[in-house]
């Protein structure tokens, strides 16, 4: 075969591009993660000038999260306003709505934040903002060579789980993640590059920073069939820890909404709240690592593990509650293998004869990873790769198993990131008909010639209105340009029942409509079945497209119809070129 045609060949099989693209997808991972991990050290060298969190004064270890978490917030409101909603949720909106969009200022601003907020001491892990980043890549590489949006998403995971891997040296954890999490199914075209990606990405943290472990799990005896029991309990404290952690970061959620304070201010007031926990306990602050590994090596008495367990705690619900943008996988970690240690050193001193405080550790920060996520055959598998042992798969096949299905199915709780979007007041929508996502983005559907009302009307504009609804289902309601809310059908008949005002005769809408204030914002990259979503959490026929430039200006109406008719096509079409195929 000539070269051209093999590059034809090449060009017409979708999983052998994907594979090719997940090379330049895993070289760029791997090097942000190194370069993540890079600042992160030398932020807090500098923070800290060189003491460590433990090395500080109490004065400094009570102020310098606040001031860490203020320089986030400032960054988040006035350099960052439409890009810094970030993190894993982020990834699994864009994948669930089906863009698959994630853009390299939303990568940059992820990495500032996370520098930022590790670096000062809150009590936030470097994983889920370099499965964010790793993420960006993957979308932006597959922007720039045309990746039909329908694979767009295979790339995004890729680069997650490039990230993933690099971050842990865990390359075949990455790709179950990546997998199990992200996509949410196993099929070749999937599979390839994702692990193409996985393992450049690990090759590069390799080269660049070394093969050491980033977590010392000490060598691992085998484990008695005795104390499965324990196992089990591990594995439900594991899950009790992270109910509590979701409550927590919920009421703390809650709390920053109610309180009267501006946005901007909330991770500061985070950051004193953790800054007061690390006042006593300095071991809380940043990515806890260092502390792990003494959980793994030098034990602790019972009471000092309940007491870092608490704090560390609060202080990651504090953190992620008041959006300092950090992740909460490393937390998870850390505080699995403290359940682990407290449910050994108890055994221990009711008279049980044990062996190392160490395996139960391993054992609980699986649990902790499996109850976080949701996902225990990733905990498995990266409990496996850290310490490569095969004597710890079947005590921690039970602990993740025990805590996933607690968590899920008795306190009803849900993973991190989706957790996260329900905040958010978002879901993960699905076509569970035909197993697949629509994958329309909303400028492709989007209606760009549309009528607008002013804030005030007179009769013949309401009446105009009124008879037009059947044809635009929604007014967008603009002043001086900008948008002010919207008016349904509803709206419009309840308006046309107001008096008008005596002087010059006009309605004045604003009591009727839905204040733009209020209603989320959706853009043309966006998904179509975000569209949908948002119209059913607001009762809504239709809604307005802004512009990515100005979130004041409507571009775009959009209608469920649209939404539904576009992606039943899409589906009909993919099904056409899946018998063709066969």
């Amino acid at each position: 075969m000539d070269l051209p045609a093999l590059l034809r060949s090449w060009s017409e099989h979708w999983t052998l591009r994907l594979m090719a693209l997940g090379v330049i997808v895993g070289v760029l991972a791997g090097a942000v993660v190194v370069l993540f991990r890079i600042a992160i050290a030398v932020a807090a060298d500098w923070f800290t000038l060189g003491a460590g969190f433990a090395g500080l004064p109490a004065w400094g270890r009570l102020l310098l999260p606040a001031a860490g978490g203020l320089a986030v917030g400032l960054l988040a409101y006035y350099v960052f306003p439409r890009h810094a909603d970030v993190g894993v949720s982020r990834v699994l909106e864009q994948v669930a709505y089906g863009a698959s969009h994630l853009g390299a200022k939303g990568a940059v601003a992820q990495f500032l934040f996370g520098v930022l907020a590790i670096g000062s001491g809150h009590s936030v892990g470097r994983e889920g903002p370099s499965l964010h980043m790793g993420a960006a890549i993957g979308s932006l590489v597959g922007q720039r060579f045309g990746v039909d949006p329908s694979h767009l998403r295979v790339l995004v995971a890729a680069g997650a789980a490039g990230a993933f891997a690099g971050a842990l040296d865990i390359p075949l954890a990455g790709v179950v993640f990546a997998l199990e999490v992200i996509l949410g199914e196993y099929t070749l075209v999937l599979f390839a590059p994702v692990v193409v990606a996985a393992v450049i990405a690990t090759v590069v943290t390799q080269v660049a920073i070394g093969p050491e472990l980033v977590l010392a799990v000490p060598e691992l005896p085998v484990h008695s069939f005795w104390y499965l029991p324990l196992d089990w309990l591990i594995g439900f404290g594991a899950a009790l820890v992270s109910y509590l952690l979701l409550r927590g970061v919920e009421g703390i959620h809650r709390l920053g909404q109610w309180a009267p304070l501006p946005e901007w201010a909330l991770p500061a007031v985070g950051g004193l709240g953790v800054g007061i926990l690390a006042v006593g306990t300095p071991d809380i602050m940043g990515v806890s690592y260092g502390a792990l590994n003494e959980v793994f090596t030098d034990g602790l008495p019972l009471l000092a593990l309940l007491a870092l367990l608490g704090a560390k705690l609060a202080a990651t619900a504090i953190s992620v509650g008041t959006q300092s943008r950090g992740g909460a996988i490393g937390p998870a970690l850390f505080m699995g293998a403290l359940v682990g240690a407290a449910v050994a050193e108890a055994t221990r001193l009711a008279g049980v004869p044990l062996g190392e405080t160490g395996i139960y550790a391993v054992i609980g920060m699986a649990a902790g990873m499996a109850a976080i996520l949701n996902a225990p055959f990733v905990a498995i598998v990266a409990v496996f790769e850290l310490t490569r042992n095969p004597a710890v798969i079947l005590p921690v096949m039970l602990a993740t198993v025990t805590a996933a299905v607690t968590s899920r199915d008795w306190f009803k709780a849900q993973s991190i990131f989706a957790w996260t979007l329900h905040l958010r007041e978002l879901s993960e929508p699905t076509l569970p008909e035909s197993g697949q996502k629509c994958t329309v983005p909303v400028k492709q559907i989007m209606h760009e010639d549309f009528d607008t009302l002013p804030r005030r009307v007179n009769e013949e504009e309401l009446r105009r209105a009124q008879s037009d609804s059947g044809i635009q289902s929604i007014f967008p309601v603009v002043e001086e340009g900008e948008l002010v809310g919207i008016m349904d059908l509803t709206g419009l008949l309840q308006a046309g029942m107001a008096s008008p005002d005596e002087e010059d005769g006009r309605v004045d809408l604003t009591p009727y409509l839905v204040d733009a204030e209020n209603l989320r914002n959706l853009y043309p990259g966006d998904g179509a079945v975000k569209a949908m979503d948002l119209m059913a959490s607001y009762g809504l026929e239709g809604f307005p497209v802004r512009s990515p430039r100005d979130t004041h200006v409507v571009i775009g109406l959009v209608t469920r119809v649209d939404v539904i008719e576009a992606c039943l096509t899409e589906m009909g079409d993919d099904h056409g070129q899946s018998e063709t195929s066969h």
